[in-house]
């Protein structure tokens, strides 16, 4: 590569030498200078071109790179969002079942408590009744065997063994 570098300079060169030649004389040297520039152009577009593809092929590379991966994170933010919101409505209705559920453990709860509390009041009113019955039978008790004391024990009624075992009869047939 190096010997086309040196040969296209040495073929070059007398133009760049002559390119002035006709300024000096009087004339106008457009044609040299147009001839001058586009060989310039041709020394500098052989030099540099293939590192001048090389780096916009680079670039054109790296951009479409970048595009791509956004692409793929704009993709793969979709599926996030989407994916989010399905759970999101996912999460609705299994809240929805639970507050469901829970106002039916609720009434149950509250029927069952209601239950009890009807089944307590039923038992404390039977346990009340037998109690009265049984004081009931007590004070009676206590009238009878007062009074059969004072009987006894006073001169007001005097009553033979005889009538006594009879009313005892009575009372126990």
């Amino acid at each position: 590569m190096k010997f086309k570098y040196l040969l296209l300079t040495l073929v070059l060169s007398p133009a760049f030498v002559f390119a002035s030649e006709a300024a000096a004389e009087g004339g106008t040297d457009i044609v040299a200078r147009t001839v001058n520039f586009l060989i310039f152009a041709a020394i500098l577009y052989y030099l540099l071109a293939d590192k001048i593809r090389a780096y916009f092929r680079g670039r054109t590379a790296a951009i479409a790179k970048r595009l791509t991966e956004i692409q793929e994170k704009l993709n793969s933010a979709r599926e996030a969002k989407e994916s989010a919101a399905k759970e999101l409505e996912n999460a609705k209705v299994k809240a929805k079942e639970l507050v469901e559920t829970a106002k039916k453990e609720a009434q149950l709860l509250s029927e069952k408590i209601e239950k009890d509390a009807e089944a307590e009041i039923a038992h404390l009113k039977h346990a009340f009744t037998e109690r009265m019955q049984i004081e009931e039978k007590k004070m009676t008790r206590n009238v009878v065997s007062e009074v059969i004391e004072e009987v006894f024990q006073g001169d007001a009624l005097q009553l033979s063994n005889e009538d006594f075992i009879k009313i005892i009869k009575k009372k126990v047939a």
